[in-house]
């Protein structure tokens, strides 16, 4: 029997290996020109908070393609989704669940 069936199962919990959204996600592909503007523009009409994007730098501070957003809500983090494997120039990004502390270890 198929109990409290309402509203998709928010998927917390539950080692099925489905990741729970937070209100950050990670960029990977993104142009080494890219510049944060261009990413809040890519979001388009999803909220992306101020100062909401971080790039991933390597020890001699060059951009590695990846980056890291946080929208106003984990919902739209995950409605954000839907831009998977959209394109910013030439390059098509791949977005990914991450979570504010991974996004932490980002300069």
């Amino acid at each position: 029997a198929n109990q409290g069936s309402s509203g998709g199962g928010g998927g917390r919990g539950g080692g099925d290996g489905a990741r729970s959204y937070t209100e950050t996600l990670r960029l990977r592909g993104l142009p080494f020109s890219a510049t944060a503007e261009d990413v809040v523009g890519f979001f388009g009409d999803f909220e992306v908070v101020a100062d909401g994007v971080k790039f991933v730098l390597r020890a001699d501070g060059k951009v590695t393609g990846e980056a890291y957003v946080t929208f106003s809500s984990a919902e739209q983090a995950k409605d954000a989704m839907v831009m998977d494997r959209q394109s910013i120039g030439s390059r098509y990004i791949e977005l990914f669940p991450s979570s504010p502390q991974e996004a932490a270890r980002a300069r």
